[in-house]
């Protein structure tokens, strides 16, 4: 008769996988091609928090990400005083801006709501301001290295 063991059960808790790429561009127009390819491989659900200091780059990254959906990127202007601007195209895409965000009327935004619908993609700037991480995001910082020159790190929690 022969007899069979199971395998022990696994007793350590894997860490969560993280995904990460880097990118170097040249251009603002090096910045959007790459949102740009990054739009065209989206799905609908994805949640992408832009992070940079001012004049980074984080709207000609919103602007590629919108042209990659089917969206005029001219249509696409920083939201600064509406905070969320909503742009039809393949799939909506919800464009935040969060630098004039006053800490409180973060509850009034209705992003909760936004984060749910898996037919948009949603892209937020300044999205330290939100001060939680939702959940499937993708992180794209995007910091100066010259004058042209952009190092642009991306990376998802899983």
């Amino acid at each position: 008769m022969k007899t069979t063991t199971s395998p022990e059960p696994e007793t350590r808790n894997p860490k969560p996988e993280t995904r990460s790429d880097a990118f170097t561009t040249h251009s603002p127009e090096e910045t959007f091609a790459l949102a740009r390819s990054i739009g065209e491989q989206l799905k609908g659900g994805e949640i992408l928090l832009l992070s940079g200091d001012l004049g980074a780059g984080k709207t000609v990254f919103a602007k590629g990400l919108a042209a990659g959906l089917g969206i005029d990127p001219t249509d696409v202007t920083s939201p600064s005083f509406t905070l969320v601007n909503i742009h039809e195209g393949r799939l909506r895409f919800y464009h935040v801006d969060l630098y004039r965000l006053e800490s409180d009327s973060r509850r009034d935004l209705g992003l909760e709501e936004i984060f749910e619908d898996s037919d948009c993609v949603t892209a937020i700037e300044w999205a330290e301001r939100l001060q939680y991480t939702p959940l499937n995001s993708t992180h794209v910082s995007i910091d100066y290295l010259s004058d042209s020159e952009r190092k642009i790190e991306i990376w998802q929690s899983v």
